[in-house]
């Protein structure tokens, strides 16, 4: 199987802090057999064509490297507004160019499979690209941020029009499914809903959620964790990730009851999370981004883990945490609830309410700090084979329509 993977970003290496699960599916895909390019914005540090973990990795050219580093970097629906946004049409129209150039030179051997995370921008570039080809299908993934910003009827008209057209649309959780099927039903109204056959004629694109890939072996055994650690958290310093309803929560502490609070990662939000810390008297470590091989060691100093997000599209610290054998307290969002027991391997509350939060960590840390884990069970269909196994049934799937 010939996969092109279209995405805004992609690690320079493995040890790169930046999306570091689109090069875990890549290698999980490769894994299983597949045979993988990615193609992806330009990236300041890195070449135009160079291997990353065994994985081919075209990165494209399209504006000025200013504009091109913040995308690389996950900005790009901060840096596409006002003027700024004229470069998105150069981008769009050169990572076309470019993945149907890589799926045509694939397809020679046999069909090939386009396969863009976000529905902006990259969905849209695999889905015009597969159209471009002669024997190529198109994967949409649907991430957390995609929902979030499809906040108008333009976004909502170009998403339902990328989506429908998409052989086949691919979410991270059930909630997103939902999402995009809603999306997918209301552009034609009363007829049958997306998948369905009619006279041997798909009607719409294929719908399934699969996750992205859970790396439990970077984390090490698990281990019970420390009665004097910190409360950790890890993740983007964006509004999303709710990092300042954790401050927030722990401020509503008695001082002398507060914990020490490890914040792990790096963002544009890390000015105003230091002076609220400041403010609010919260001792707060902000160790800024790791190298995904030492998340696990941050893991193992935790007390417990704190995951305060306002959305998750799925949610990797919970997995990653619990296996690691840390209790999580986290918002009810993405795929926390499958993960979490509510009191027995960690607890759960309503995104943006740090008082809720602020009571559920001193319920945690008041409890008896056992071992707490997800079952191999629960994480058998989150592992790298798992995920990759399904990808290629879909894309098998596609190939024979």
């Amino acid at each position: 199987m010939r996969v092109v993977l279209v995405t805004p970003g992609f690690p320079t290496s493995l040890n790169d802090h930046h999306k570091p699960f689109l090069a875990h599916h890549a290698q999980a895909l490769a894994a299983a057999g597949a045979d993988v390019t990615v193609v992806c914005p330009a990236h300041p540090d890195a070449p135009r064509r160079h291997d990353v973990g065994g994985i081919e990795v075209r990165r494209v050219r399209f504006a000025p490297s200013r504009v091109q580093a913040r995308v690389a970097l996950g900005e790009s629906y901060r840096v596409f507004s006002g003027l700024s946004a004229l470069w998105v049409i150069p981008m769009i129209a050169r990572l076309t160019l470019a993945t149907a150039r890589q799926a045509r030179r694939r397809s020679k051997a046999g069909d090939a499979v386009i396969h863009g995370h976000w529905w902006f921008p990259c969905g849209l570039v695999a889905v015009a690209a597969a159209a471009a080809g002669r024997r190529a299908v198109s994967v949409v993934h649907v991430h957390g941020s995609d929902a979030a910003v499809t906040t108008n009827a333009v976004h909502r008209w170009l998403a339902r029009r990328v989506l429908r057209r998409a052989s086949a649309v691919v979410t991270v959780s059930e909630d997103l499914r939902s999402w995009a099927e809603s999306l997918v039903q209301r552009s034609h109204g009363p007829h049958p809903p997306p998948s369905t056959e009619l006279g041997g004629r798909r009607t719409g694109p294929l719908l399934q959620v699969v996750s992205m890939p859970v790396r439990t072996e970077r984390l090490g055994s698990p281990t019970l964790p420390p009665t004097d650690g910190p409360i950790v958290a890890v993740g983007r310093l964006m509004a999303e990730k709710g990092l300042d309803v954790l401050i927030e929560a722990v401020a509503l502490m008695p001082t002398a009851e507060r914990p020490e609070v490890v914040i792990v990662g790096d963002g544009p939000d890390r000015t105003l999370l230091e002076a609220l810390a400041l403010r609010r008297s919260v001792t707060v470590q902000f160790v800024g981004a790791v190298a995904p091989s030492e998340v696990g060691q941050w893991y193992q100093r935790a007390r417990l883990v704190c995951v305060p997000s306002r959305r998750e599209g799925f949610g990797m610290v919970v997995a990653e945490a619990l296996a690691a054998g840390r209790p999580v307290v986290a918002t009810a969002v993405g795929a926390a609830p499958n993960f979490i027991a509510d009191g027995t391997n960690g607890h759960l509350v309503a995104p943006g309410d740090p008082k809720a939060l602020s009571a559920a960590l001193t319920q945690a840390m008041q409890s008896d700090p056992g071992l707490s884990t997800a079952s191999q069970d629960e994480l058998a269909p989150f592992s790298p084979q798992a995920h990759a196994a399904t990808l290629l049934d879909l894309y098998a799937t596609l190939s024979q329509k």
